[in-house]
């Protein structure tokens, strides 16, 4: 191949949690049809795809005769399927099982739909770390894709760009082709002007990129120029990554920087991306204490592999964590990974755990049908799970903001009046960030008692807090005692906020009052008075959840919407209290998470 231009022409697409049917169906309709369909009418021209494996099986359920196409053009050796990871993960984040399993899953659906093993792998996103090496090796992998940037990154500069590379980790090599992003734009300007400019020889892969409202014409137009241009040219070839290892002999060794460091500040950034990395390895940990049960240990895993799709772990562009349905997606495979890992005779337990990897231990609360984590910063509740209906009611995102949970404690003047989620006045406190002592703990009644200290000469820093959480039988009772420790009678408004995100359709949200009951219309938010519960009923699901008040509150509601998404609905109940000196306050709060109705609309 030497004095020429070897072209490595590939197409990648990936079906993301957070599509919908007219997402699939415009992604089918201006990018994956006007390929294929143009790759099968010009016979002269190879190419390399990339489909996820989501993707995959949702063409092979909706698209049977394309899905057939490709593995025509497959088997006429036109098309070179690429391997990597099922579900698309960024792979230095997983623990090495996992990569290894995500690999050798996307490896036997491919072989098996397709007859061929790949010989190469995609990477999500190029996450890229050295390790991979020995992991990509294991799995059979004998080349993968960086980046341009990486590739100069790693010292690669001038004509060496443009050549692939070996790089190595503990003895084991892997074969790396450079990908120019900065030529994507050949499926605009037109191939013969993007190859004019390339210096003999070069091997270069572009996955170019078309104007997505032009559709199949843009496609084949840019095939046609290009097959006209290769029967006018010498010294420019069309090929695939396989035939360009089997021929490439000696290459210069090169160690790439890990990619992964940049999609890890997201963990840092964004505390939903860090709660949902924490919860993957925790019950990664669980399904490795599984014994015996080979097969439920392997259906426990696949469920957890669906949860580490690359959108759940980053926040490179909207769509991903910012996304609820990504989120969703996440926490309903974690929660059937954990279901299935349950003993059928599993007893509801309190673990002190560092759940968060934080270095602080958090409380978690396990019954045979919810989980509720505790924190001990503001003691509250940071993720709610019905297991049943694979749903978290904590799952929600701010945005990089402070992270919305239940029952974080605020206290105010007596005459606040709420006008929105953020609208606190001059002299309010907010104790959601503040750490709150363990004053006891029993593993056997599942209970768990915190308290912060009067604040000294903060406003209304003469109050104690002391709140008590309970699990029993999918009931959370929640005990709050307020105490004035100082010399003055105080009057305040206390408010143990609480987020919950709640399903987009389906839901309903009724109010019982003194006067009755009544269902709740959420549009802008708004107020109730003197409630004495709440309740979120779901249609679809048959789920209900349900907040009972011991003392009746004004009940304040607010939406909350982050990057044009639905995220939560804010709730603020408003107990106004004078305490004088040494007097106390006492009210519980019991949730409950079933899937029996117990309000009925009126």
């Amino acid at each position: 191949m030497a004095g020429k231009i070897s072209l490595i022409l590939g197409s990648h697409a990936h079906f993301s949690p957070s599509m919908g049917e007219e997402d699939f169906e415009d992604l089918y309709r201006t990018k994956l049809k006007p390929f294929i369909t143009a790759l099968n009418q010009h016979t002269k021209i190879q190419a390399v795809l990339r489909y996820s494996g989501p993707l995959l099986c949702k063409l092979e359920q909706k698209k049977p005769e394309f899905f057939l196409l490709i593995k025509e053009l497959a088997a006429r050796k036109r098309l070179e399927i690429l391997g990597g990871g099922f579900y698309e993960p960024l792979l230095p984040f997983l623990p090495p099982a996992d990569k290894i399993g995500q690999i050798e899953m996307f490896t036997t659906y491919i072989r098996k739909n397709f007859g061929r093993k790949p010989q190469g792998c995609w990477l999500a996103r190029n996450g890229w770390d050295q390790s991979l090496v020995g992991v990509l090796n294991t799995c059979g992998m004998a080349y993968t894709f960086l980046s341009e940037e990486q590739f100069f990154a790693a010292g690669c500069t001038g004509e060496a760009l443009f050549h692939p590379v070996f790089t190595e980790d503990q003895g084991k090599l892997l074969a790396v082709f450079p990908v120019f992003s900065s030529l994507a734009d050949m499926g605009t300007r037109g191939a013969p002007e993007v190859l004019q400019g390339i210096s003999e020889p070069a091997f270069v892969t572009v996955f170019p990129e078309f104007p997505s409202n032009q559709g199949e014409e843009a496609v084949e137009k840019f095939f046609a120029e290009l097959s006209e241009f290769l029967a006018e040219k010498g010294g420019i070839e069309l090929t695939t990554p396989g035939k360009v290892y089997r021929s490439c002999g000696s290459l210069p060794r090169v160690y790439f920087p890990s990619s992964g460091d940049r999609y890890r500040g997201c963990l840092i950034k964004f505390e939903e991306a860090n709660d949902l990395y924490s919860k993957i390895f925790f019950i990664h940990n669980q399904i490795n204490q599984l014994r015996g049960d080979k097969s439920r240990k392997r259906s426990a895993r696949e469920e957890l592999w669906k949860a580490q799709c690359m959108e759940a772990l980053s926040c490179s562009c909207r769509g991903d964590i910012s996304a609820p349905a990504v989120r969703k997606h996440s926490y309903k495979a974690i929660l059937a990974s954990e279901r299935i890992t349950r003993e059928k005779e599993f007893k509801p337990s309190l673990l002190a755990f560092d759940f968060n990897l934080n270095s602080t231990l958090e409380y978690l609360f396990q019954d045979k049908n919810i989980n509720c984590y505790v924190r001990t910063r503001g003691a509250a509740v940071f993720e709610l799970d019905h297991l049943p209906r694979g749903w978290n009611y904590l799952d929600t995102f701010s945005g990089g903001a402070r992270r919305r949970c239940a029952f974080m404690d605020r206290i105010l003047p007596g005459d606040f009046i709420p006008s929105g989620p953020n609208s606190f006045p001059p002299g309010s406190c907010f104790y959601g960030e503040e750490n709150y002592h363990v004053e006891s703990m029993d593993r056997q009644k599942l209970k768990i008692s915190f308290i912060l200290p009067p604040q000294g000469d903060l406003p209304f820093g003469s109050i104690e807090i002391q709140k008590t959480y309970r699990l029993e039988k999918n009931i959370l009772h929640l005990s709050y005692t307020l105490c004035n420790r100082g010399e003055e009678k105080t009057v305040f408004c206390f408010i143990p906020q609480f987020d919950l995100s709640l399903a987009v359709e389906g839901r309903r949200l009724l109010f019982k009052q003194s006067q009755g009951e009544e269902e709740l219309s959420e549009e802008g938010g708004g107020v109730k008075k003197r409630v004495l519960a709440l309740e979120e009923q779901n249609d679809r699901s048959g789920a209900a959840l349900s907040l009972d008040f011991q003392s009746p509150c004004d009940l304040y509601y607010y939406p909350v919407m982050v990057d044009g998404y639905y995220q939560s609905t804010c709730f603020f109940p408003v107990f106004q209290l004078f305490l004088n000196p040494a007097g106390e306050w006492q009210n519980q709060i019991a949730l409950t998470v079933s899937t029996r109705t117990r309000l009925s609309k009126s």
